[in-house]
Formats: C-alpha cells, sequence, structure tokens
C-alpha cells in the first residue's frame, strides 16, 4: 500500500487532520519533515491508505492542505 505526506499549513491543521482522519478509520501520524524539504509548517500527515477519499475529507472540513507527495 502507498503511503503519502499531506503538508499543512500549520501544525494545528496537521493535528486537526489527524484526528478527523483517524475518527474515519484511516491510519495516519504526524510526522516532523526536514527543514527545507518542504514548505509550510514542517508537519505533514503520513497516510497509508486511499488519498482521494482522505484528502475530500480535510478539504470539506476546511483543512488546508499545501501540497501531497507519495512517501518513497
Amino acid at each position: 500500500m502507498k503511503k503519502y505526506l499531506i503538508t499543512m499549513g500549520s501544525v494545528t491543521y496537521a493535528i486537526k487532520g489527524r484526528d478527523l482522519l483517524r475518527k474515519h478509520g484511516y491510519n495516519v501520524k504526524i510526522e516532523r519533515i526536514a527543514s527545507g524539504a518542504s514548505t509550510g509548517c514542517g508537519y505533514s500527515i503520513v497516510l497509508d491508505g486511499k488519498l482521494s477519499e482522505a484528502e475530500s475529507i480535510l478539504r470539506n472540513a476546511g483543512i488546508k492542505i499545501l501540497e501531497i507527495n507519495e512517501k518513497l
């Protein structure tokens, strides 16, 4: 199963997004991004599972997503 990094605009959004996705049954965690590796606050949600559905859940809840990348 692919893993994705969903970079958030703030650590608050990362925490809210993690909690929301967990309520919907997703296996997620928050990960600190190395300095200079990404834009934003430096925190991303690591997602195992269906990206399109999870992205819709976050956006419909008003959670700002800056970027999404596949985790290598």
